[in-house]
């Protein structure tokens, strides 16, 4: 049996544009994240959270540096290649669902792309869906006739039916008010215990990561500044960035 992390992130670059107009965006970045595991990464807007989960799902290509699944490297993959590996929830979930479909019918095409076409699909669909706390009734409306946390947990919900190895959560919660943040975290932490998710948390909310991962990761300007488990972040941080984050939590506080 490999004693190897789920996902390793070696030495990774990304940079838009040539010479002069040259934008760097990710620089020497290193991740390990084992089977199991919540990784939250916060960070302010701009500092490339969103484009390292574009990264490892394969939805951009690496400028530099490589990416291991399982021991196995990936580099340079399409995303139709990793897709039963990594399933993204976006923080627009309804925008990631086809107005057009039925949420069933989503799910339907999620599950017939990633796994086949299955006998039992619906009711895979549906306990997935009653897991996340809805009426499985509610499949059968479009994304726009639901509120926004319903469509969320619908989102998550599509993620999972296809039984995928890593959840690449993109700011999933800060469209969403409080209450209906506080239910979706609930669902996810009981999934957490019952099929051990391993999950990759973006959140500007450092409070919010310290209560539901078991590290966090500090990113500015394209960098892992800090990474170490909630009590070390929060209790003895050692980056000054990480400081000017939590001070800023407590002073909202």
């Amino acid at each position: 049996m490999s004693s190897a992390p789920l996902l390793e992130v070696r030495d990774v670059a990304k940079h838009y544009g040539r010479g002069k107009k040259r934008h760097e965006v990710l620089t020497d970045l290193n991740i390990s994240l084992n089977e199991g595991e919540v990784l939250g990464i916060i960070g302010e807007s701009g500092c490339g959270k969103s484009v390292l989960l574009n990264l490892i799902s394969c939805l951009e290509p690496v400028s530099a540096g490589q990416l291991f699944f399982k021991g196995e490297e990936y580099t340079g993959k399409k995303p139709k290649d990793v897709c039963r590996w990594f399933q993204v929830i976006f923080q627009d979930s309804e925008a990631a669902f086809d107005p057009k479909m039925t949420i069933r019918q989503s799910m339907h095409e999620n599950l017939r792309l990633l796994s086949g076409d299955s006998k039992d699909a619906d009711a895979k669909i549906e306990a997935m869906i009653e897991i996340m706390g809805l009426n499985p009734a509610l499949a059968d409306r479009y994304p726009r006739q639901l509120s926004g946390g319903q469509v969320q947990r619908m989102s998550i919900a599509r993620s999972l039916v296809t039984e995928p190895n890593l959840i690449l959560c993109d700011e999933m919660t800060s469209a969403l008010d409080v209450s209906a943040q506080a239910m979706i975290l609930q669902y996810l932490y009981k999934l957490r215990q019952k099929r051990g998710l391993t999950m990759i948390f973006v959140s500007h909310d450092m409070a919010l990561c310290s209560t539901f991962c078991d590290r966090m990761a500090i990113m500015k300007d394209g960098k892992i500044v800090e990474i170490g488990t909630p009590e070390q972040i929060m209790d003895h941080p050692q980056h000054e960035y990480t400081k000017l984050l939590l001070d800023a939590v407590l002073y909202v506080k």
